[in-house]
């Protein structure tokens, strides 16, 4: 059996490998060893003045699966969920994004990431985790229960493990997260958005100059541009900003692929949420 060889945010070196951007399904190869990356959709901001919050990036889910379970020549259900829709005109809060998914139940494997909440009116929308969704209200989606923030870890809404970072402040930063999504920021100019290690980063608020969160290496000062992820999930992709408080009534960006934050807007058209993303290794 060939050593994996490969490190905690990368591909396995000489892995074969397999990226599904839209819903499908997985024939399995023969193979020795089989892991898996799923990243959920990040959520688009909001629109409306004043407070205008960025959306919440999409959670990532890695695992290995056992080989006596996903048999070669199998046919595995690939669920790929979509950006938050944008909103425009000052009408309110942004969309969450879609849960993606690899297997299901009767396989006896199913690895889900959750989306990222909507940008909300007077709060950043929260990170999803992996088994729960982040929220318009600012809440992190959570491993096991996501009714309040008691779980996340400080008073800057930063998050752990999977869990997706929260915001719940209407003028505040984003909160960060590992390998769940981070959260928008809210409010108005000197607020950061919240940024991922391995997750989607979260969007800009839309009276802010600063832009979207970042996800591992990639830098969250962004000027009017998406920052995408490596293709074959080194990272997530970082949630781009929203425009500044110069520019009312303008357009947000749109969060990175995979996962990013859409940037909220005074007014305009909110950033769209960063798609999800399922990749499929084997060697």
């Amino acid at each position: 059996m060939t050593r994996f060889l490969g490190f905690v945010g990368a591909a396995p070196r000489g892995a074969s490998f397999q990226v599904f951007r839209t819903s499908g399904f997985f024939q399995v190869p023969m193979a020795d060893n089989y892991l898996v990356d799923v990243f959920g959709a990040g959520g688009s901001g909001a629109s409306v003045a004043t407070y205008a919050s960025g959306g919440g990036g999409g959670a990532r889910h890695r695992t290995m699966i056992p080989a006596q379970l996903i048999r070669p020549g199998l046919l595995v259900p690939v669920v790929v969920g979509a950006g938050g829709i944008s909103v425009a005109l000052g009408s309110g809060a942004g969309n969450s994004g879609g849960k993606s998914a690899f297997g299901k139940g009767a396989l006896g494997f199913l690895i889900e990431a959750y989306g990222g909440g909507g940008g909300g009116v007077s709060c950043g929308g929260g990170g999803g985790g992996i088994a729960g969704g982040g929220t318009t209200s600012g809440v992190g989606g959570l491993p096991n229960i996501r009714s309040s923030n008691n779980s996340i870890s400080n008073l800057n809404w930063n998050a752990f493990g999977d869990y997706g970072g929260a915001n719940s402040e209407p003028s505040g930063n984003g909160g960060n997260a590992l390998w769940g999504g981070a959260s928008g920021a809210s409010g108005n100019v000197g607020f950061f958005s919240g940024a991922s290690l391995f997750g989607g980063g979260g969007g800009g608020a839309g009276w802010s100059q600063f832009r979207g969160g970042k996800s591992g290496e990639y830098s969250g000062q962004v000027t009017f541009n998406s920052v995408d992820g490596v293709l074959h999930a080194l990272t997530g992709g970082a949630g781009s900003g929203g425009t500044s408080a110069q520019s009312s009534g303008q357009n947000g960006c749109e969060g990175g692929f995979p996962s990013g934050g859409g940037g909220g807007t005074d007014s305009g058209i909110s950033g769209k949420g960063g798609d999800g993303m399922v990749v499929v290794y084997w060697w």
